[in-house]
């Protein structure tokens, strides 16, 4: 046999012609096993107790943006025919900071169903109200008008209200706190 390198990863004879077994095929010694074991179980460990750090700090991360419902009231409580604005306390969390805010939205009850606007003008953003005595919602910014339905019948706006999802549950109105714009506009006159 030829006198191998230690770092062949054969066995090899020694200087002195004793042959040395490759590390392969050394026996592991109880230091060496008690060592690796240390080491093993310390890593487990390390890795066990850094998910939870990494959860806590990606977390927020992979949460944020997710609509979530919001009650507006009882069903009841909004009359048939007549746009009502409903005010509600959210509590947003961007991140690791959680912010009270306002959420404000119109909500008109027909026959056929209910309809929650969002209170932005399609135009610029801004606020509008609505107007019972010409019964329509007007911007004051730039004179944007819409009909009861959300439809524009005057003014600069380039499309309807945008409205958010909203669903009834045990005589309970919730709305989705995204808006979404509105499909189509048929304008009726209230």
């Amino acid at each position: 046999m030829a006198n191998e390198s230690p770092s062949s990863g054969k066995g090899y004879t020694a200087p002195g012609g004793e042959y040395v077994a490759a590390p392969s095929e050394q026996d592991v010694t109880r230091r060496q096993w008690l060592a690796r074991f240390f080491w093993a179980t310390t890593s487990l460990v390390g890795v066990g107790m850094s998910l939870p750090v990494v959860g806590y700090f990606l977390g927020p991360i992979l949460r944020a943006g997710q609509p979530t419902d919001v009650k507006l009231g009882k069903v009841d409580d909004f009359p048939i025919g007549v746009p009502q604005r409903v005010e509600v306390t959210l509590f947003r969390v961007s991140g690791w900071v959680t912010e009270k805010t306002r959420q404000i939205a119109w909500v008109l009850r027909k026959n056929d169903g209910i309809v929650v606007f969002d209170p932005h003008c399609t135009h610029l953003g801004c606020a509008y109200h609505w107007s019972d005595d010409v019964k329509q919602f007007q911007c004051p910014c730039h004179d944007g008008r819409f009909d009861i339905n959300g439809c524009v019948i005057g003014g600069p706006p380039p499309r309807p209200l945008d409205t958010y999802a909203s669903e009834v549950r045990d005589d309970v109105l919730y709305a989705v706190t995204k808006p979404q714009r509105k499909a189509s506009c048929r304008s009726a006159k209230a």
